[in-house]
């Protein structure tokens, strides 16, 4: 897992690479084909690229973006119209029965298909439209880590031909930001010193890093076997802040943009409640607010922040599971291709 959270930026940089120009006429495809809806289908960390894919398309693109509930078509069998839809399927395997049958019931309906993956001869090519994939080489932990960040770049790269103006997104410069991320390796493994006996915690993030929070818990369960609970700022106060005592840790993502205030207003809530606060954020005043945190370099910007915020993240998983004496490569319990319908 160590490892492949290293490879990320060369991995990267090989996906923008090799897809650039597919992904270039595909988009002046798309946009011939007066598309109206996008809906996403995947399980897993898949699904939680998926999420961050949906608010990415949305903010940039204008179309409405749903997350599909594959369950509608693998146990209820509905048929839905998508004649005007653009369906995406995202699988690190390819291989993910619930996911391909979406893919296969959307095209019948008339939706044009794109399967996302890091296996260029697994099921899904075969039953979708057009192909894009992750050009990191075969992930060999069962914990997705450098498939996670492919996923999410090639929604950057998705979101930017697809985007009615020019939205700004500078996909080259986020393989550069993931390098300095993972500067953060030693910092990190002293820090998840302190954590060594967490078994329950909450993980927060909004807007663009809201995703970030999702695969953050997922990583804490699977790899350390934390009860990792997450939500976006504003649901959290809606209820769950209700759990929090002295001592109870929460992690927070805070990287800059439009959710930063809000996300700073928790943060001294959270202090008045006496939590243990953990922040990923390269705001320096929500890190002198919080009981510890991970500084991030100042200049990555919101729209960027999502891929190099979620590094360090990964790095706290796979260094937490190493001091708590457990294997993040051999989570007990899963293997790399889950089968489900």
């Amino acid at each position: 897992m160590l490892e492949e959270i290293a490879e990320q930026p060369a991995a990267l940089e090989k996906t923008i690479s090799e897809e650039r120009g597919k992904i270039a006429r595909l988009g002046e495809s798309i946009k011939k084909r007066d598309v109206d809806l996008i809906v996403l289908v995947a399980r897993g960390s898949s699904d939680n690229a998926a999420l961050f894919g949906r608010y990415l398309l949305e903010i940039t693109t204008g179309i409405p973006v749903s997350l599909s509930a594959p369950s509608v078509h693998t146990l209820y069998n509905a048929k839905l119209n998508l004649k005007r839809a653009l369906v995406v399927g995202v699988s690190q395997s390819g291989e993910g029965e619930d996911i391909n049958r979406v893919l296969e019931n959307a095209r019948a309906s008339g939706a044009f298909t794109i399967g996302i993956t890091n296996e260029p001869d697994s099921s899904m090519v075969k039953l979708v439209d057009e192909t894009l994939l992750m050009h990191g080489g075969r992930e060999r932990s069962v914990a997705a880590t450098k498939t996670f960040t492919g996923q999410m770049m090639l929604f950057y790269m998705l979101a930017a031909a697809l985007a009615k103006d020019n939205c700004g997104i500078e996909c080259e410069v986020i393989p550069g930001l993931a390098a300095r991320a993972l500067e953060q390796k030693q910092a990190i493994v002293e820090l998840v010193q302190r954590y060594v006996f967490m078994e329950n915690c909450v993980v927060v993030g909004r807007g663009l890093a809201y995703a970030n929070a999702y695969e953050f818990a997922l990583k804490l369960m699977e790899t350390c076997y934390v009860v990792a609970e997450r939500f976006s700022s504003a649901d959290f106060l809606h209820g769950p802040v209700a759990m929090i005592e002295r001592h109870f840790p929460v992690i927070l993502f805070a990287p800059p943009g439009v959710m930063l205030e809000g996300t700073k207003d928790l943060i001294k809530r959270l202090r008045e409640l006496r939590a243990d606060t953990l922040t990923i954020t390269g705001d320096l005043d929500a890190a002198a607010m919080c009981s510890r945190s991970i500084i991030m370099p100042r200049e990555i910007e919101e729209f960027l922040a999502p891929i190099p915020y979620i590094i360090p993240a990964q790095l706290f998983a796979a260094l937490l599971a190493e001091a708590k004496g457990l294997d993040p490569d051999q989570p007990r319990s899963l293997s790399k291709v889950t089968r489900t319908l």
